[in-house]
């Protein structure tokens, strides 16, 4: 049976918040949350996106870190596990995304490094002992990058339809297929120094994350979804000896975990992945750094830094000058939100913006560029939007 008892009320250890001043729809959900018998928290209250209030203090370091398991979760288990997740980690002010589907969870995360442990302790409790791994095992990961600022703003808990959006969903059972082969990061290597450029290696990544880094050899997708991706993998690979090697490469791993099951799915024998994807890859790297990495550039990432970089190597070009750079960032017209290269003298040309349109929006708080409709493919597809920019430079 369950207590009724104050999940942050004072006095009780590793449940006491420790920022007075929290949302009053927070505080509210803390009051109406109980443990239960097996030390689960709960709530009757919707949950709305959580911001840590204030700074962090001064000098704090953060962890940026990943985890997904493909692991049959009860569908209605998933608004439980959601709260549960949720008040559990709003104590420790980490931030980050969360998913989760019937067919597992997928996270990207920063805690304060004081508060790892709690987190994976949190994460183990009420996800991995209670649901399991799945045959593909829990595949943690950790940023290339030593722990510094907060990388995220606020922390979202979200329920979703599936876990990656392949656009095949009713058509196949990511359950029901066969895993595809993980290779540690130095086995993956090794494979690439022994077949690169004579076997298929796939990049389950979009267009603008390959663009600013990428596998030499790798077949890149243009793309700016993953439902985008299957398709062109499925051209791709239409007609193909299905006893061929297919290596495939992705961020953290679950694209790639995805899509290995649909080609096991469809018949193919032998695919291999990198498991832990580039940021696996790139951290091996860097603690190796007398081998030379087959990965160039830097690896994207879907948080503030907006990319970490595994080598020296600057593959792509600011959009709005054309110089070499790798820098990604968003227009501050929010408006806009273009996501693009911009280089530190288009930056202060420009003030943070894609062009004279944003500029005179930003600047002036006018113009057509206020009024703009939100369009995702727009916004990722810089080339077309920039070229007026660069005429009138």
């Amino acid at each position: 049976m369950a207590r009724s008892i104050p999940v942050f009320a004072p006095g009780r250890k590793g449940l006491h918040h420790r920022n007075q001043s929290f949302r009053q729809s927070h505080t509210q959900a803390a009051t109406d949350a109980w443990i239960d018998q097996d030390q689960i928290v709960k709530s009757k209250r919707p949950l709305i996106p959580y911001t840590p209030p204030g700074s962090p203090p001064l000098g704090q370091k953060h962890q940026t870190l990943t985890l997904y398991t493909i692991t049959p979760i009860p569908e209605e288990s998933l608004e439980d596990l959601r709260e549960e997740l949720f008040l559990q980690l709003i104590q420790y002010n980490i931030t980050g995304r969360i998913y989760l589907a019937k067919d597992g969870i997928n996270l990207h995360l920063c805690t304060p490094v004081e508060h790892l442990k709690d987190l994976q302790s949190s994460l183990q409790r009420l996800v991995l002992d209670r649901f399991g791994q799945g045959p593909d095992g829990a595949i943690w990961n950790f940023s290339c990058e030593e722990p510094g600022e907060r990388v995220f703003r606020k922390l979202k808990v979200a329920v979703k339809k599936q876990l990656v959006a392949d656009g095949r969903l009713g058509t196949w059972n990511v359950q029901d297929s066969n895993p595809p082969q993980y290779l540690e990061p130095k086995e993956f290597h090794a494979r690439l120094d022994k077949v690169g450029g004579k076997t298929l290696l796939i990049d389950m990544r979009n267009h603008f994350e390959n663009e600013v880094g990428r596998f030499t050899d790798s077949v890149k997708m243009d793309c700016i979804t993953f439902k985008e991706n299957m398709d062109l993998l499925d051209e791709l690979l239409e007609g193909r000896d299905k006893s061929e090697e297919v290596m495939m490469v992705c961020t953290g791993g679950i694209r790639c975990s995805i899509s290995g099951r649909y080609l096991s799915q469809k018949g193919f024998k032998d695919v291999k992945m990198l498991k832990g994807g580039i940021t696996s890859y790139g951290r091996w790297i860097q603690s190796n750094p007398e081998i030379k990495s087959h990965f160039l550039g830097k690896n994207f990432t879907f948080d503030g830094r907006r990319g970490e970089r595994i080598t020296s190597d600057v593959l792509s070009t600011c959009h709005q000058c054309h110089t070499p750079h790798d820098d990604i960032t968003n227009c501050a017209n929010i408006r806009c939100h273009l996501l693009f290269i911009q280089c530190p003298s288009c930056r202060q040309k420009w003030h943070n913006t894609c062009g004279p349109e944003c500029h005179e929006a930003v600047e002036r708080g006018s113009g057509p560029a206020l009024s703009k409709p939100y369009d995702y493919h727009a916004q990722v597809r810089p080339g077309r939007l920039l070229q007026e920019t660069a005429k009138a430079a």
